[in-house]
């Protein structure tokens, strides 16, 4: 049954009035806090992502030190790559195997039930449902379809995506008959977190913006915009969040999410000048201003606020995930200087 509390969070995801500004992290369970190293002394990360006591440990430790109004599953984007048939390691980051390059790789795919295949996910979500207080949202998460394909066709994350590219541009009916085989897997995994526990669902496509713009459209923005679709009978509010789209923000906006979540590299008024109030916005602190001091972290979160000001609709969050030699004190600074500084009195997000 999919959980559609009215919490702060998923109010302003629905650019409903609220009190304060919602402020939650991209990776806020991660390398950087004490907690989550003690629990790595007892588990590798697959371990960790695949034991439901455990990654409900990491996501709870994490809501918990750092008072956010959301707690996101402690989950990676490459399980639903194992459910389909590769062999998933960590060595430390993600690795998988044999990658797909042809239609016979796409063929030789496993069917996949999300219930059966990623079921400790969802008992994690679960866990994690019961532990959280009812204010604080649960957020799951997918990889959107082109990013988790690109990661398939890979193997392993690559800044440059080369290979992906070349099969994208040699070979696209490929490269389309896995991008929808992933968007199936990935719509439904989405959908069982949501019938597990989640109030938000977040889509992270960090590799479309290697495309260009036919195809980061045609293929990226398409199958993304079929998974949020599919997710709208849920009731639960959708985040999108893709990386260096700056150029492709209207198109982006209109998918069909509740939410856009922006990296650093657009600017929020900017954002709010070319998108007016048509979708709620998600962001946008460069994350390496937490390796700096408290002052700088409170000048620049203020900072985004005042440029929000006005949005009928914004979460504050980092441009992408917590960095591991962030101070983990850093890191709630953030927290606290969003609930000192985003306190609406008008009660309008």
């Amino acid at each position: 049954m999919t959980t559609t509390k009215a919490t702060r969070m998923v109010r302003a995801c629905r650019r409903e009035p609220v009190d304060r500004i919602p402020v939650w992290m991209m990776r806020q369970a991660g390398r950087y806090m004490p907690e989550y190293q003690e629990l790595r002394r007892k588990a590798d990360f697959l371990t960790l992502c695949r034991d439901p006591a455990l990654a409900a440990q990491a996501t709870l430790d994490a809501a918990r030190y750092l008072d956010t109004d959301a707690a996101i599953i402690f989950s990676d984007i490459t399980l639903p790559a194992a459910a389909l048939g590769q062999a998933l390691t960590f060595e430390p980051g993600p690795r998988l195997a044999p990658a797909i390059r042809t239609f016979d790789d796409v063929k030789a795919l496993k069917k996949v039930d999300v219930r059966r295949d990623l079921g400790v996910v969802l008992e994690a979500i679960r866990r994690t449902r019961a532990a959280l207080p009812p204010e604080v949202s649960l957020i799951g998460f997918v990889g959107a379809p082109a990013t988790l394909a690109a990661y398939m066709v890979e193997g392993k994350p690559d800044g440059n995506w080369l290979e992906f590219r070349k099969l994208v541009y040699g070979a696209p009916k490929v490269a389309e008959a896995l991008i929808e085989r992933v968007a199936e897997v990935v719509a439904a995994h989405a959908a069982a977190q949501l019938d597990a526990g989640c109030d938000v669902v977040q889509l992270f496509d960090t590799s479309a913006g290697e495309l260009p713009s036919s195809e980061l459209k045609g293929l990226a923005f398409a199958y993304a915009r079929q998974v949020i679709a599919g997710l709208k009978p849920k009731g639960a509010p959708v985040v999108y969040f893709a990386r260096d789209i700056g150029g492709h923000l209207e198109a982006a906006a209109d998918l069909g999410a509740d939410v856009l979540a922006l990296d650093w590299k657009v600017s929020i008024s900017e954002a709010k000048a070319r998108l007016g109030n048509s979708v709620a916005l998600m962001g946008n602190l460069e994350p390496a201003v937490l390796l700096t001091s408290v002052e700088e972290i409170d000048r620049r979160v203020q900072q985004i606020l005042q440029e929000a000001e006005g949005l009928h609709g914004f979460i504050f969050n980092l441009g992408h995930g917590v960095l591991p030699p962030t101070p983990p004190a850093h890191a709630r600074q953030v927290v606290d200087s969003v609930k000192r500084h985003g306190v609406r009195t008008r009660g309008v997000a």
